[in-house]
């Protein structure tokens, strides 16, 4: 017996560093922004896409965060408090802590709304749409320090960005004025040099930019009747589709409309009914997939991206029938596999290896993990099926995986 137990201590000593029990971590972490808790929970990211809680959860913050993005090089973490009226800087050791706060909090105005960081690791920029303004940071390459911060006034309320992989364009959605904005940057002061604006319907949510920054996708939660029968405006939720628009993005950051678009959801096969509210997406790592998270239905809608034009075709399945209860594999998929469990998505995001989805509902206080079959699309839910945040009341609105 003791050679056994000696035995197998040493199978799960071996076993450290690639799982036991046949989990293995990737290293990677997934960092979970609680906008009424102490920070952030922290998972790590396993092989087969679960998350397990991180020995270095939580990561206490002076005040409870809403936008957490790192530098490139990896040495730096930013975030926004809840309330947007300071930014935050922090060093972020090997092992994913943020280990130290870098100097006093940065006030800023109130309700700054996102922030993005250059790929040259430069400098920071904070979306302040009470002022129509854009606040540019440098950043001291050795210490991670904000220095030089200059207001520039751009005339757009931004309430979201994100920054081109090439870091020669910056794109914010200006929700209130209909429009993505994209703006040239000049890449040795970080100032913008030029900005064009772009129509994106009645009421845009949200703008998801591809990984490898080629295509960009903006949601649209204004509902119309399905698939061009007409263009007026709809209010039944049963009958109309929600809209998304769709581009072609430049080296030089100018987009370009997609043929088609835009484009809509397709109801659900077996109740009839189309999503509602469509308020988050995401790419996979590997430009495949466009996933959008449908609120008011609670369900995700999934489109294979096509690989020389970037136009989205729904996902396609059938109902079956299982122990007497039907089942579809087309999108939309429910966002939780669990009878409605799933009830606020708010939030997605996708492994850096592409085998999982995340989402977050922010009135649960729980993430959703849903494992994506890389070759057709379909999700199915991962087991468990759910990991929880912080507490029940800790409201976690971001998820940022490094």
């Amino acid at each position: 017996m003791k050679r056994l137990i000696g035995y197998t201590a040493a199978l799960c000593l071996l076993a450290f560093t690639v799982g036991c029990g046949g989990v293995t971590s990737t290293g990677t972490l997934a960092y979970l922004s609680n906008s009424n808790g102490t920070g952030f929970t922290v998972f790590n990211v396993n092989t087969d896409g679960t998350l397990t809680t991180s020995d270095i959860s939580p990561q206490s913050t002076p005040a409870a965060p809403k936008r957490l993005v790192f530098s490139p090089n990896g040495k730096w973490a930013y975030f926004l408090d809840n309330a947007g009226t300071n930014l935050y800087a922090y060093t972020r050791a090997g092992n994913g802590e943020l280990s130290t706060q870098v100097q006093p909090p940065y006030p800023l105005p109130a309700g700054a709304t996102a922030l993005a960081v250059a790929p040259n690791n430069n400098f920071v920029y904070v979306a302040l749409p009470v002022t129509l303004q854009l606040q540019v940071f440098s950043i001291d390459p050795s210490t991670g320090i904000l220095t030089g911060s200059t207001a520039q006034n751009i005339g757009y309320a931004i309430d979201q960005l994100v920054m081109a992989p090439g870091g020669g364009a910056l794109f914010g959605l200006a929700v209130s004025q209909q429009a993505v904005v994209s703006f040239t940057l000049n890449s040795s002061s970080g100032n913008v040099t030029s900005k064009v604006s772009y129509p994106v319907g009645a009421n845009p949510s949200y703008m998801i930019l591809s990984q490898n920054g080629s295509y960009m996708y903006v949601l649209d939660s204004v509902l119309t009747a399905p698939f061009g029968n007409s263009t007026a405006p709809c209010t039944t939720g049963s009958t109309c589709s929600p809209t998304f628009f769709a581009f072609n993005v430049q080296s030089n950051g100018t987009l370009l409309y997609m043929n088609g678009q835009p484009f809509q959801e397709n109801a659900d096969l077996i109740t009839g009914i189309y999503p509602k509210d469509p308020i988050g997406g995401a790419t996979s790592n590997d430009n495949r997939w466009l996933f959008i998270a449908n609120q008011g239905t609670h369900n995700i809608s999934v489109f294979k991206i096509g690989t020389t034009s970037g136009e989205p075709t729904e996902v396609l399945g059938a109902i079956t029938t299982v122990n007497g209860i039907q089942q579809s594999s087309a999108s939309p998929f429910d966002c939780g596999f669990g009878g409605g469990a799933c009830t606020t998505p708010s939030f997605l995001s996708v492994s850096n290896a592409n085998n999982a989805l995340y989402v977050l509902d922010t009135a649960a206080s729980k993430i959703f993990q849903i494992a994506i079959d890389q070759n057709t699309g379909k999700l199915r839910a991962l087991n468990p099926a759910f990991v929880s945040g912080e507490s029940s009341s800790s409201q976690p609105v971001w998820i940022t995986i490094r």
